[in-house]
């Protein structure tokens, strides 16, 4: 008895917080029960209006239809997929100063890669009266020629971004 006398403003307060606590609750779970009954209300519409085996027709049809929406699309779907494979979804770069005289980092290898492993290394080396730029050609993750440091490096980077 004298720890209730003695610890009753605790009591209370926490029976207070409690009770809002389980009204916020409630209140919680009432907007979240009418949200999922909003399509047995629509469905409940279509039953009253047009008698059950009508409504369970309509019904019957809006899955036809859903189904006949997702046949057409899913080859669509793989065309979108396929056609992402074969495009260019790494891109590895390394900026360099290729000549002592120049700084900035002007020079640059770029190496576009897609999913296959496959793509191309851009070489841009920029020297103070000239720049010169090369190309290669990456078929199944070789490169068609030996690879300077600076297009090492750009190559590890796009082959990290997909995992090879």
């Amino acid at each position: 008895m004298q720890f209730i006398q003695f610890h009753a403003s605790i009591l209370i307060m926490s029976a207070l917080v409690l009770s809002v606590a389980g009204f916020v609750l409630s209140v919680i779970a009432v907007a979240r029960l009418r949200t999922l009954k909003a399509p047995f209300k629509s469905m409940a519409k279509i039953y009253e209006k047009e008698g059950g085996e009508r409504a369970l027709v309509e019904l019957l049809k809006g899955v036809d239809e859903n189904r006949d929406f997702i046949k057409q699309n899913a080859d669509g779907i793989k065309g979108l997929i396929a056609q992402f494979k074969k495009s260019y979804s790494a891109i590895g770069l390394v900026k360099y100063n290729a000549f002592e005289d120049i700084g900035g980092n002007q020079s640059y290898s770029l190496c576009l890669l897609n999913e296959n492993n496959n793509g191309i290394i851009l070489t841009n080396l920029v020297g103070r009266n000239s720049a010169r730029g090369y190309a290669l050609d990456i078929v199944d993750g070789k490169p068609s020629r030996e690879l300077s440091d600076e297009e090492k490096e750009a190559f590890e980077k796009a082959k990290h971004l997909i995992g090879a």
